[in-house]
Parts: structure tokens; sequence; C-alpha cells
């Protein structure tokens, strides 16, 4: 017998097999994990509010995990809109304390919008304006460089950064020079118990 008409023998034998026990295959669905946890009510997406920087002065966006949350963020993605006509330098930080506190953005949502009432998010994202210093502490992860009148999408990270309670995931902009510079940062991300 070639291989083929062996194939097509199991088949056959196995379908028979199936249909004498009265069993079927059970059917499974494979979702992304991002839409896994928006069904679930557990995925959000938000942006911070305009961040001006420039004339020596820096400024930054980020998703801050309070420390009484009780909740890890699986970060997913990271979008930086740059209105200017100056290219953008952006430092990634890990659990850095930022200069200026920031101010925290009313500009979120959950994914999932079928649930009555909308989840809401224990994460925070938060932004600041001409502030002088740098992060401390905390770890320097990488840097984006961003053309001008541009979005830099970063997307389906898969939670790759864990962020858990009392750290962030932050975007730390270094200022282009004289001239004021205008952008914006968005995240999506999903939250599981800590």
């Amino acid at each position: 017998m070639n291989r083929r008409s062996m194939h097509e023998y199991e088949t056959a034998d196995m379908s028979l097999d199936l249909k004498n026990k009265g069993k079927h295959p059970k059917e499974v669905t494979v979702l992304p994990e991002n839409v896994y946890h928006s069904y679930l009510g557990e995925y959000f997406l938000g942006q911070t509010d305009i961040i001006s920087l420039g004339g020596g002065y820096h400024g930054w966006g980020g998703l801050v995990n309070p420390a009484e949350s009780k909740v890890n963020i699986f970060l997913n993605a990271y979008t930086i809109s740059n209105y200017s006509n100056e290219p953008l330098t952006a430092e990634a930080w890990l659990s850095g304390i930022l200069p200026a506190g920031g101010k925290t953005s009313p500009y979120l949502a959950a994914g999932n919008q079928a649930i009555t009432p909308p989840p809401r998010p224990k994460t925070e994202i938060k932004n600041a304006s001409f502030v002088s210093g740098k992060p401390r502490g905390g770890t320097y992860a990488f840097v984006r460089r961003v053309e001008p009148i541009v979005t830099l999408t970063k997307h389906d990270f898969q939670g790759m950064f864990i962020i858990p309670p009392g750290s962030s995931f932050s975007l730390f902009f270094l200022s282009p020079g004289k001239r004021q510079v205008n952008a914006r940062v968005a995240f999506g991300w999903w939250e599981e118990k800590a």
C-alpha cells in the first residue's frame, strides 16, 4: 500500500470509529491573547494629553500601575504621534521615577464595550510637559526616533512587558532644541490579578 492510500485508510477508519462511539471531535477556537483579554473585559486602551517640550525642557507619557492596584499590566502596544516638523527622540523607561509627577489622563476605555457598564482599568496614564531633569532609577530599556508629522506604532508585544503594582512603562522625550514640539502617546494593555 502506498503512503497516500494508507493515510486515507487511517482517516476513514478513525472517522468510522468516532461515529460508532457517538463522539465528535471538539471544536476549538484559538484567539490572540489580546482578543481573549478584551472578551473578558481586561483589555484597555488610552492616550495622554498633548505633551509639549523644547527649549531645553523635556516631556513624557507613561502607563503607571499604582502600588495598591493588585493587578499586573501586560503591555500590548504603544504609539507615539509627533505633531511637529522636528524629529523626536523617545527613551523607554521601566519603573523610572519621572520628573514632575505628571497629570492623569481621562482618555481611557475598555476594549470590550459590550459589557455594561464597561470595566474601568486600575492603571493610570500620566504625562508631563516642559520638565527639567531625567528619569531616576528604573531601567532605560530602549530608544525610538520618531520622524516629523508621523505616528510610530509598536504593537503585538503580547504582554512581553509585565508591569507590577508600583511600577511603570514610560516614554521620555528629549528636548529637540530651542523650538517647541508637541507629541502624544497611546497605549494598549491588559490587566490580570497580581
